[in-house]
C-alpha cells in the first residue's frame, strides 16, 4: 500500500515537473511576443506624429482655400465608431475598456453605426444588435495595408453619401507594458489637432 501511494506521488511530481516545464516554454513565447509587439508600437509612432504634423502644416499653410467635404462639419445625425479590439479574450480589461468607453460615447445606439476591428468587437457588437457597417475585418491580425485602404474607402463613401456624418475611431494607445488607455479620435469630419492632443 505504502509502495502504492509512493509511485502515485512520483508520478504526480514528474507531471507536474513536466507541466511547469511547458508553462515556461509558453511563457517564453508570449513573453518573445510582447516584447515585438511593443517595438512595432513604439516604433509606429514617429511615423504618425510626422505624417499628421506635416498634413497639419500643409492644411494650416493652405488656410481657409481648401474646400473639401470632409473639412466640413454639417449636423451629427449618425455617427459612426471605428472600433479596435483583440481576436482573443482573456486579456484582461483590453477589450472590455474600449467597449464601455464606446458604448458611453455613442448614447443612443440608433444614432450610431460600427465598423469593429478583430474577432472580439466583431462578437460584441453582434451580440448588442448594433448597425454593423461591415464585419470583414474580423481578425486584426490580418489587417494590414490593403485592408486599411479598404476600410479608408467604406468609411469615406459612407460619409460622403450620407450614410453617418461623423467617423470617430476607438483604440487602444500603448503606454508601457502593464498600462495601456483606450483612446477615442475623431477621423471624419478632419480636424487637425497636435498629435499630442489627438492622443498619440
Amino acid at each position: 500500500m505504502a509502495g502504492g501511494s509512493s509511485k502515485d506521488i512520483k508520478l504526480r511530481i514528474k507531471s507536474v515537473q513536466s507541466t511547469m516545464q511547458i508553462t515556461k516554454a509558453m511563457e517564453l513565447v508570449a513573453s518573445s511576443k510582447l516584447r515585438r509587439a511593443k517595438e512595432r508600437a513604439e516604433n509606429s509612432r514617429p511615423y504618425f506624429d510626422l505624417l499628421y504634423n506635416s498634413l497639419c502644416d500643409i492644411a494650416a499653410a493652405a488656410g481657409g482655400d481648401v474646400d473639401s467635404p470632409f473639412l466640413r462639419a454639417r449636423e451629427i445625425k449618425k455617427t459612426c465608431y471605428i472600433v479596435i479590439a483583440g481576436d482573443r479574450g482573456l486579456a484582461g480589461g483590453y477589450n472590455n475598456n474600449i467597449f464601455k468607453m464606446v458604448m458611453a460615447e455613442a448614447g443612443d445606439m440608433g444614432k450610431a453605426c460600427f465598423l469593429p476591428i478583430g474577432k472580439k468587437a466583431v462578437d460584441y457588437f453582434t451580440k448588442h444588435g448594433a448597425e454593423i457597417v461591415t464585419d470583414r475585418f474580423a481578425q486584426v491580425e490580418r489587417v494590414d495595408g490593403s485592408a486599411a485602404m479598404e476600410i479608408a474607402s467604406v468609411i469615406c463613401g459612407g460619409f460622403l453619401d450620407g450614410s453617418f456624418d461623423r467617423v470617430d475611431m476607438a483604440y487602444t494607445m500603448f503606454a508601457s507594458m502593464l498600462y495601456a488607455a483606450p483612446k477615442m479620435m475623431t477621423l471624419l469630419p478632419v480636424t487637425f489637432l497636435s498629435s499630442s492632443e489627438a492622443g498619440m
